[in-house]
């Protein structure tokens, strides 16, 4: 790979070393605090400095757009939820539970309630991507949280109370999600099976490594304005 590429990893820390070994080039975990100043500090010699974070919705989108707009040499990847790799990993985690007639829920951590709307449309698309790839007799999409609707407590209880499902997967679109104790909780007290599927570190690392090799390939190599995905689904959009 090209030394020219660098990546600033947003909420990477503790995968820094596995992303450069997987992608060869360098790789420095940032916060949204100091973002943009590394970004600055790895672009003075003329390298192409890619934005990109370890949660695959809409994420720091402002500040991907400032670092477009101020620094020479900087492409944020504003989300890779629609990476066809995702939906696929998603599909085959919960295709076990489907099989045997399990309510799927994909859900995904409250944004807040004055996120913009379309900054949250990604949990349907990711939902209706994987609803593509594996049958689902049942399945539905919540937030985990208090300020969005529907909540996953909420859509709990409906699925247990309402719907009469006594098995329900959860299905967290971030690799690397684990199972929240309150809703575990809650699936107790309502006397159903609650499942959590985490995707898992190494499927993050295979993903965050498809979506940088993505972006060098059409930063890097072919310099034209689309990125080819192959099988006619979106790629990740780089923030120019």
């Amino acid at each position: 790979m090209a030394e020219e590429l660098v990546i600033a990893l947003l909420g990477g820390r503790g995968l820094e070393r596995a992303l450069s070994e997987r992608t060869g080039v360098p790789v420095i975990a940032t916060t949204a605090d100091d973002h943009l100043d590394v970004a600055q500090r790895l672009g003075l010699d003329g390298a192409l400095v890619v934005g990109l974070s370890v949660v695959p919705w809409p994420h720091e989108v402002d500040l991907h757009a400032q670092g477009s707009a101020s620094l020479p040499a900087y492409t944020g990847v504003v989300s890779w939820h629609a990476l066809p790799a995702l939906a696929d990993a998603l599909a085959s985690a919960i295709a076990p539970g489907a099989r045997g007639g399990a309510h799927v829920m994909l859900t995904a951590p409250d944004p807040g309630p004055d996120t913009d709307p379309a900054d949250v449309v990604f949990l349907r698309e990711v939902a209706e991507a994987v609803a593509d790839r594996v049958e689902l007799s049942s399945r539905s999409i919540a937030w985990r949280g208090t300020t969005r609707t529907p909540t996953a407590a909420d859509a709990l209880r409906s699925v247990v109370e309402v719907h009469g499902h006594p098995d329900i997967v959860e299905c967290p679109v971030a690799p690397g999600t684990g199972g929240d104790p309150a809703l575990l909780a809650l699936a107790e007290e309502l006397g159903c099976r609650l499942t959590t599927v985490d995707l898992g570190r190494a499927t993050l690392l295979d993903l965050l490594t498809e979506v940088v090799l993505t972006v060098a390939g059409h930063e890097l190599d072919d310099g034209s304005d689309e990125v080819d995905g192959g099988d006619g689904e979106d790629e990740p959009e780089p923030d120019r």
